[in-house]
């Protein structure tokens, strides 16, 4: 528990955050030896009454790794002078526990209410904020890493009375609050963070859902729209939800790009994704969240950086010049619908919904990849298209890349664009092309 101590900055500027693998997400050994020799020997902070009071609930559950850098920058990086955290822990059987309840005993704004049960993401949240105090609310993953003065600029944007929740920027969410972030260690993250502060202070805008892996909201609001639906379990969709209540409550949602915090993203669900568990889950509350809304789920848009947009412009050009123009193409993606519109040729969402859609969520084995594919291969789909930004698909799903090396052949290969798989041995060849 006792190792190094800093009263600044609580790592090395070259610590590695990029994770070695994802799902399960697993961070480099020399960052893990590093995080656990952190000693958290830093001076509570100095309470100001001019400043209201606010109170960052976050939920535990395991990943201990992630707790212990979540809580080091949290403690470290939080200037505003009127905060408590309550951690709510879901049953750990890691170490979590007796760490949590060391750090609690030596800072005394630290509280932690610990469950002999996961009860899930939602019922812990309002669980941390019923027993919490702030007159503003912040809820908090573990598998974050904020940076300095975060707090401060989102209680500011509470301010404005239509306003009902604010979120930063991130690398990742996989919505509109997700922006380009390309740095690999903790001093390029802070130094990115750094920079969106200095070159959007005071800028935002309003986006459809926020997700909740960092939310800001008064607590008048909370109490107005009321606690966070624990219909959804453990997890997923909770988040699209409280969006919805807060618009039809007459609030905004807005996205701070002047406040960036890192978010590795899936540390738990990772684990539920590995054993197989994620698509089950997915479709259980979306149908959860349909029935209650009456509407169907829309999948989430993106931010579209010049970067992107490029991609995209490549990947259409490749299209064009190699693939017939009555060619129906399998697209995998995230939903983007803009990497469908492919010269008149016919794109199809890959993975595909029964209605034709994006499926929500990527297959959670090989097994599934394959089955998946050749249903839409038999519904008539001609070719696979793999942009770039998704080349990992056939680094984790080994089978998958396997099936398509044996039965399939590659007609169109660029490293910065995409792949393209043939997906009939009877289709007409495409034109070859200098990117083949």
């Amino acid at each position: 528990m006792v190792g190094k101590t800093s009263a600044e900055e609580p790592f090395s500027p070259n610590l590695l955050l990029t994770p070695g693998s994802r799902r399960p997400i697993r961070l480099p050994r020399a960052t893990i030896r590093e995080v656990e020799a952190y000693g958290f020997a830093m001076a509570p902070p100095r309470r100001d009454d001019r400043f209201k009071q606010a109170s960052l609930v976050i939920v535990t559950y395991n990943n201990l790794v992630f707790t212990r850098l979540c809580l080091a920058a949290l403690l470290v990086h939080t200037t505003y002078p009127n905060y408590e955290i309550i951690v709510v822990d879901n049953a750990s059987g890691d170490r979590t526990v007796g760490f949590l309840r060391e750090l609690a005993r030596q800072q005394p704004h630290v509280r932690v209410i610990v469950n002999a049960s996961n009860r899930g993401f939602a019922a812990a949240i309002n669980q941390g904020v019923r027993a919490a105090t702030g007159e503003v609310l912040v809820l908090l993953n573990n598998d974050t890493i904020v940076s300095p003065g975060w707090l401060t600029r989102l209680v500011r944007y509470l301010d404005d009375p239509s306003i009902g929740a604010v979120g930063p920027v991130t690398n990742r969410c996989g919505n509109e609050a997700e922006v380009d972030a390309s740095y690999h260690t903790y001093r390029a993250f802070m130094a990115f963070a750094q920079d969106a502060m200095n070159q959007r202070a005071g800028a935002c805008f309003d986006i459809p859902m926020l997700t909740m892996f960092c939310l800001a909201l008064r607590r008048d609001t909370y109490e107005k729209v009321g606690p966070v639906d624990e219909r959804f379990g453990i997890g997923m969709f909770e988040d699209d939800d409280y969006a919805l209540r807060l618009h039809a409550a007459g609030y905004r949602t807005v996205c701070a790009e002047d406040v960036f915090v890192h978010h590795f993203g899936e540390a738990s669900f990772g684990e539920l994704a590995s054993r197989g568990g994620y698509g089950t889950l997915f479709h259980a509350n979306r149908q959860r969240f349909e029935e209650k809304w009456g509407q169907p789920w829309q999948p989430h848009a993106h931010r579209r950086s010049l970067p992107y947009r490029r991609t995209i412009a490549r990947i259409q050009d490749l299209v064009r010049r190699t693939l017939p123009v009555d060619a129906t193409i399998a697209v995998v993606s995230k939903g983007d619908k803009e990497l469908l519109k492919l010269d008149g040729r016919k794109g199809w969402h890959f993975p595909q919904a029964e209605d034709g859609g994006y499926a929500g969520c990527y297959p959670a084995t090989s097994a599934e990849a394959i089955d998946q594919l050749e249903t839409i291969r038999a519904r008539g789909a001609a070719y696979l298209l793999v942009p770039g930004t998704a080349f990992w698909w056939l680094d984790y799903y080994k089978g998958f890349r396997t099936h398509l090396e044996k039965k399939y052949r590659v007609c169109v290969q660029d490293e910065d664009t995409c792949m393209i798989i043939a997906l009939d041995q009877d289709v007409i060849e495409p034109r070859r092309s200098e990117a083949v």
